[in-house]
């Protein structure tokens, strides 16, 4: 990458070969600092694909580990698919390839932001997983870790991650990207058409508290992705650092407010009038089939303390009705302490969101326009198609 005052590449054949990934670099030059940052967060690349998508699967899995693995094999999948003659999941040609600042600071930033706005929500809500390991081999639509459930979060997960695909920025930004339309349309109703396959699945809940938070979902879904149809930022980065502090904002008051189970909000919202009995452990019911780990824990606890070399299977029910009836507190109303938290973040977060309206770093130079590597040109051509014609 070369300083400003230096002399700028021009789409030379032999420059072009020299640098696929969009960033211009003459090594001779003078590495610019400010222009590199400029280059990292201008453009509207498959940015709000990689938000979106981790929070799916946060929705589907409730693993973040487990995802932010899948985030960096995804970014080393797609370098190392390059040995094939082509780059990405679609085959693009090399020249269509990701600048490496996109695929390590932009894809991996956006991914994070979106695993961190899925925890928040699923704190809120209390959505449960759709699978959870290891993989047994019931058929129990009802039991988390079935080969039933696993099939559906195969197939739910893959037709989520497809209609994300269709996610199309090229246009740039304060234009019209009709494409999006469809995107928000079809996502929407595949989470409704999941919501409907899924909500008899949860015995630990009411109908009602699966088919919220499938709603809460599709919504936060289309909040996300309606800034796509017709973007007003000339940045997608600082586009998506506004919508996800606006979206945690909510988050941080709408659970306030559901502490306090204002108007009975909690029963709407949950299915159940009582708000101290929203535990994570199974219904006394259910110790007939599955005994819960924890119960096991306080087992072991009880063994150590008193001596006893076994505990009945009726103790072990007991600790499992006493673990149900236990008030989570979360559902607690909030202390002045929490409040207070509550307020100290919502002011960072409107403080990131000011700085993110005045877009402080911005590049308006040549680069790729396509939608997997994005930053569109301001002055109206596409740099990798004007260099591939030039070849």
């Amino acid at each position: 990458m070369h300083s400003t005052t230096s002399q700028i590449a021009t789409g030379e054949k032999d420059i072009f070969y020299y640098d696929l990934g969009g960033t211009f670099c003459m090594c001779e030059w003078k590495w610019d600092v400010y222009e590199y940052w400029s280059k990292v967060i201008s453009g509207f690349a498959f940015n709000f694909a990689h938000v979106i998508g981790t929070f799916e699967f946060y929705v589907l899995t409730g693993n973040t580990k487990l995802l932010i693995i899948a985030v960096f094999v995804n970014e080393m999948i797609e370098e190392l698919w390059l040995t094939s003659g082509y780059w990405g999941f679609t085959l693009d040609p090399p020249m269509d390839m990701e600048a490496r600042y996109d695929s390590l600071i932009r894809d991996t930033v956006c991914c994070f932001l979106g695993i961190s706005l899925a925890r928040k929500f699923g704190k809120v809500f209390k959505i449960r997983p759709i699978i959870k390991a290891p993989m047994t081999l019931a058929w129990d639509p009802k039991n988390p870790h079935s080969v039933a459930r696993w099939l559906k979060f195969v197939v739910q997960g893959i037709s989520l991650w497809q209609i994300t695909l269709v996610y199309n920025a090229d246009l740039g930004p304060h234009n019209f990207n009709p494409g999006n339309i469809l995107l928000l349309l079809a996502y929407a109703s595949t989470i409704m058409i999941i919501c409907y396959w899924n909500v008899n699945d949860f015995p630990d809940c009411t109908r009602r508290h699966v088919i919220v938070w499938h709603l809460g979902w599709m919504v936060f879904s289309v909040y996300l992705f309606l800034y796509t149809i017709n973007p007003s930022f000339d940045s997608a980065m600082y586009l998506i650092f506004v919508v996800e502090c606006s979206a945690s904002i909510a988050l941080y008051w709408f659970d306030i407010y559901l502490r306090w189970n204002v108007n009975g909000i909690r029963q709407i919202v949950f299915g159940s009038s009582n708000p101290g009995k929203d535990s994570v452990g199974l219904l006394e019911e259910d110790v007939k089939h599955v005994i819960p780990l924890s119960c096991y824990r306080k087992a072991l606890d009880i063994v150590d303390n008193s001596g006893e070399e076994k505990v009945s299977v009726d103790a072990l029910k007991k600790l499992a009705a006493d673990l149900h009836n236990t008030p989570d507190p979360s559902s607690l109303p909030p202390s002045p302490s929490e409040l207070l938290l509550t307020a100290i973040k919502t002011i960072i977060r409107l403080i990131i969101m000011g700085v993110c309206c005045s877009q402080p770093f911005l590049w308006d130079g040549p680069q790729y326009k396509r939608h997997w590597c994005g930053n569109p040109l301001v002055k109206g051509f596409n740099g990798c198609a004007k260099y591939h014609d030039e070849l």
